[in-house]
């Protein structure tokens, strides 16, 4: 087989340039989409009862959360030793009536999560999962933003048809 030309090397690699800039241009505007979708999203149960189901999510995706958090969703409890050094925190009551907790860091993607939380009503809620990125050293800002993937995964877990909507107008990545 003879060598690649110089051409053929350069439309090669202009089409995985192009690749790559369609792929993230459809992953953003997939996630406008939840955006505008998810954004104020009410769960018709209260947050204390839909509260177990919305650590589990983060909890499935690999992101630990902490302290009584753990019993809370069927894991095992954390040594004293891991919580001592965790960067989140178990569930806490917020001033309207909400929840808030924060899981430590998932060291593969380096990256952990707050689950927010709050009342909308008698017996609705509204939850919101924030990415946190950044923070470790004294030399680096914390950064955080919404992950609507992940609020569309607490959707699909306790309201099958509403998520399966939403997903059937939403841009292929």
């Amino acid at each position: 087989m003879p060598p690649p030309s110089r051409r053929g090397l350069a439309a090669a690699a202009l089409a995985a340039l192009l690749a790559a800039g369609c792929a993230g241009f459809h992953a953003e505007a997939r996630n406008r989409y939840l955006g505008s979708e998810l954004k104020g999203y009410e769960f018709r149960e209260s947050c204390s009862e839909l509260w177990p189901t919305a650590l589990k999510v983060v909890s499935g995706r690999g992101f630990p959360v902490v302290g009584a958090d753990r019993e809370r969703i069927g894991e095992a409890p954390e040594g004293g030793f891991a919580s001592v050094f965790s960067a989140g925190f178990a569930t806490r009551s917020t001033p309207d009536g909400g929840l808030v907790a924060e899981t430590d860091w998932n060291k593969a993607v380096g990256t952990r999560y707050r689950v927010e939380g709050a009342p909308a009503g008698a017996s609705a809620c509204r939850v919101s999962y924030l990415t946190i990125a950044g923070g470790v050293t004294a030399d680096t800002q914390e950064t955080t933003g919404p992950d609507w993937t992940m609020l569309l995964d607490l959707v699909a877990a306790v309201d099958p048809p509403a998520a399966a909507r939403i997903e059937a107008g939403a841009p292929r990545s």
